[in-house]
């Protein structure tokens, strides 16, 4: 006995088949553990620096079958695309009150002044909020940002209320108008990091206000990618010496 011609080919392409097959148990069973899928993130650009990339690099060593893919967006719009499911996870420095929402905090840090090089106020190794009162301050846009609403507060908190002279989208965009000698800024003490040439920063004298991460779900979203990532935010956070 021997196989037709018929039965030769369908021998080869059942190998296939259940060789496929186990590869669709096998996803399946990736997808189920947060090791396969896809995290679309929403994030603000001076978050590229610390806890997120760290994060992502951690992400993307760990399970190399998770594609993810992080969109810029102003909070109000990274909350419209999250509640559209649009997104997956959100980042950013103040924790929304909605109730179809999560917002874990994650870390915290500082605010410090950013000053021109040649500024009077850089020779000090602190400085008061209240020395800031005649200064014109580069500030992200009060109608699209509960960060810079806080950091206006914090300033009639402190006494005075500040002299708003540019409001601007980007941290880059505040740090090279702040570089030109156009004003102060108050941003994370973390965005020291991009190394903008021209400009100093100076450590704010207590009390001082201080910003918090948040990471910012749906309560409803079972992803277990998403889990997986979170617990990875949570590992750095909870890291004795970070990463």
């Amino acid at each position: 006995m021997e196989l037709t011609a018929a039965g030769v080919a369908l021998k080869e392409q059942a190998a296939l088949v259940f060789a496929q097959m186990a590869r669709a148990v096998d996803l399946a069973r990736q997808a189920g553990r947060g090791h396969w899928g896809t995290l679309e993130i929403g994030m603000i650009s001076s978050l590229m620096v610390g806890l997120l990339p760290q994060a992502l690099r951690i992400l993307q060593d760990r399970y190399p079958d998770v594609k993810w893919t992080l969109h810029e967006l102003q909070p109000a719009a990274q909350l419209a695309a999250l509640k559209e499911r649009r997104l997956d996870l959100c980042f950013y420095r103040m924790g929304p009150s909605d109730p179809e929402l999560t917002s874990e905090p994650l870390s915290s840090e500082p605010i410090a002044v950013v000053l021109p090089q040649q500024h009077r106020l850089a020779r000090r190794a602190r400085v008061a909020l209240k020395d800031l009162a005649d200064e014109r301050f580069i500030s992200f846009k009060l109608d699209q940002s509960r960060f810079a609403t806080y950091l206006y507060q914090s300033c009639i908190e402190a006494g005075f209320t500040p002299n708003i002279y540019q409001q601007v989208v980007e941290v880059q965009t505040l740090l090279g108008l702040v570089r030109a000698g156009l004003g102060i800024g108050l941003l994370p003490a973390s965005t020291g990091q991009f190394g903008h040439a021209g400009v100093v920063y100076r450590n704010l004298a207590g009390p001082a206000p201080d910003t918090t991460l948040h990471a910012t779900y749906r309560k409803d979203d079972p992803s277990p990618v998403l889990q997986v990532f979170l617990a990875i935010m949570r590992e750095l956070v909870d890291a004795p010496s970070g990463r």
